[in-house]
């Protein structure tokens, strides 16, 4: 499902960015009304399938009878709210192309806020609430997306921004416009599906090491996901940096400002990397208990270790990538991304993991390599500088 909420997001921040930058703050809002439309659409196809195909899915997954009776009931409530989880990604994702990175954080605190907040009086059945458990928790999930998508649409309705939603207008359909966010989009959703599947696989070869492997690594991807946060907050900025100096006809300013967000990327994320090297094993003793805690504290501890390698290449990646997506050459990335995974990842994490039998660690070894190649493969494309020319 976020696929396509992806694809919508990264077409219409590029586009949008492009639009500012040119001094078109009116095509920009042509761009925000079909972006929406196309979210909006997305989201409903995404819930109906959701709510008539979920517990099939579920069955195919392997799920027992209780889990996939317990799941279907989530996944219908979450379904409800899909298309409004759609709107929320296509207004915040304009809003950043706009240059607007504040109101998204906002609406993004008050909804995880409301989704906690509901989700643990109807899960617990707290005070005079029922208490619906499963259904709860798919309850709050809706719910906060039916309180952001009212505050982005308000948002983009006030007229405060550059960009401007107008509700009497919202079903106006242009086909130019929404042909531009897609030419840009779609790339960015395929490679968004293409390593959702090969890291299934990859899982799959972990969990095939054991249960403490397995924990393991989903504690540390859970801890390594923390330090994505600067650099991808980067990352967008770069992207909408680049398409309003794209927009401007300045593509030298559009290099400048994509080195400056990398430099400042790699000096936050290297010092991320020390820390997670120094005091990767406490780090990872924060969220393990239970019986073999010490087991997966220690493999924790190396896998962070690990993890810090990547850490100047992910910095890499993700400022000149989000370069990249800004001037809409997002099928070279997705080229990048998918050979990478597919050819530097996911064969060499068997052969390491599996064949050399260096476990957990090997398997990270080679997630290490893939984000290396793609940061050197990523920057010999944008050096290149063919996306200076590229027509959104």
């Amino acid at each position: 499902s976020q696929a396509g909420m992806v694809a919508v997001a990264v077409g219409s921040t590029a586009v949008i960015a492009r639009n500012v930058g040119a001094g078109q703050p009116e095509l920009a809002s042509r761009t925000l009304r079909n972006a929406f439309l196309m979210a909006l659409i997305w989201g409903l196809a995404i819930g109906i399938a959701i709510w008539f195909f979920g517990e099939w899915g579920l069955g195919m997954l392997g799920a027992e009878e209780g889990a996939k009776h317990q799941g279907t009931v989530y996944l219908k409530a979450t379904a409800v709210g899909m298309p409004l989880w759609s709107l929320i990604y296509a207004g915040n994702a304009s809003l950043q192309g706009a240059g607007d990175t504040r109101t998204p954080m906002v609406i993004g605190v008050a909804v995880n806020i409301v989704n906690v907040i509901v989700a643990y009086l109807l899960i617990n059945g707290a005070g005079p609430f029922p208490r619906l458990e499963v259904l709860g928790s798919g309850a709050g999930f809706t719910s906060a997306a039916i309180i952001g998508s009212i505050l982005v649409l308000l948002v983009l309705a006030s007229g405060t921004r550059i960009i401007h939603w107008r509700p009497w207008e919202a079903f106006q359909f242009d086909p130019l416009e929404a042909r531009r966010v897609l030419n840009v989009g779609l790339p960015a959703g395929v490679e968004q599906i293409q390593f959702n599947v090969a890291f299934m696989i990859y899982t799959r070869i972990i969990a095939s090491l054991g249960t403490s492997a397995l924990a393991a690594h989903g504690v540390t991807l859970a801890i390594q996901s923390l330090t994505f946060n600067v650099g991808f907050a980067l990352s967008v900025a770069t992207t909408a940096l680049v398409g309003q100096s794209l927009g401007a006809g300045r593509p030298d300013l559009a290099e400048r400002a994509t080195y400056v967000t990398m430099r400042y990327s790699l000096v936050f994320m290297m010092a991320l990397g020390a820390v997670m090297m120094a005091f990767g094993g406490s780090i990872t003793g924060l969220f393990v208990g239970g019986e073999n805690a010490d087991e997966v504290v220690d493999i924790g501890r190396q896998l962070l270790f690990i993890f810090a390698f990547a850490m100047p290449g992910l910095a890499v990646s993700l400022s000149l990538g989000g370069g990249l997506r800004g001037a809409g050459d997002t099928r070279a990335v997705l080229v990048i991304s998918a050979g990478a995974t597919w050819i530097v990842r996911l064969a060499p994490a068997y052969l390491l993991a599996i064949t050399a039998g260096l476990g957990v660690p090997g398997a990270w070894a080679a997630a290490i390599a893939d984000i290396n190649t793609r940061a050197l493969l990523i920057f010999i494309r944008f050096r290149q500088g063919r996306w200076k020319g590229l027509k959104v």
